[in-house]
């Protein structure tokens, strides 16, 4: 009887506690807070889970663009909590993570072709709508997700020629957008006027809007 239920223990799915990374290797402060936050572990678990759902599920182009977007986030959430005293106004860790977690899930894997919809990364979302007389409206609104310490407001009106829509920025003279998809990722490329590295008058100090942005399933 006894060998029989502890057979049973034994072949019972061991339930895993604690967060996605090994604790005995966390140097960081943030992972020392996860490790020692039960609610916290969870969240970095269904988190890694979901971006590697993601990624595997992406073309070889996003799979790339979703690692660089995931690090980005991560460094952002480490910057903020190794300042959190300063910046305690913002997002803590639990509400970061879930942000994150709902960001993952609203990703359209499915790889459609075109340009109209709404895109987001870490940092913002990118729109592009029908804007009449067969001309699309780009519009991108992106913040620093530290804390917010620039932010960027810029659209523009163009037509697409061969899958590639550029337009030229509102508000900014010279200033052009670039857009293209592949593979359930739009691209946006800032074009400088003259091809000068320039701040960008529709972002605050070192802000950008250039980089990949994934598709919603809700667009």
């Amino acid at each position: 009887m006894l060998s029989g239920f502890l057979a049973l223990l034994l072949s019972a799915p061991q339930v895993v506690e604690g967060p996605s990374f090994d604790c005995r290797s966390a140097l960081k402060p943030v992972e020392s807070a996860i490790c020692s936050d039960p609610g916290l572990a969870r969240l970095d678990r269904r988190m890694s889970a979901r971006y590697g759902q993601v990624r595997r599920a992406l073309a070889a182009n996003g799979r790339s663009v979703l690692t660089a977007d995931q690090r980005w986030f991560l460094g952002a959430r480490d910057e903020w909590f190794e300042n959190r005293d300063r910046w305690a106004d913002f997002p803590d860790l639990t509400a970061r993570m879930t942000a994150r977690i709902a960001f993952l899930e609203s990703l359209d894997t499915r790889g459609r072709p075109g340009l109209t919809g709404r895109w987001v990364n870490v940092a913002g979302v990118a729109e592009v709508e029908d804007a009449g007389d067969g001309r699309l409206r780009l519009s991108i609104a992106a913040a620093s997700p530290v804390n917010a310490r620039w932010i960027c407001d810029v659209s523009g009106v163009g037509r697409a020629s061969n899958g590639v829509l550029t337009v030229a920025a509102e508000h900014s003279p010279g200033w052009r957008l670039r857009v293209t998809s592949s593979g359930g990722v739009l691209r946006v490329e800032e074009l400088a006027p003259d091809g000068e590295a320039l701040a960008r008058p529709y972002c605050g100090n070192n802000g950008h809007v250039d980089g990949g942005y994934f598709r919603i399933t809700s667009s």
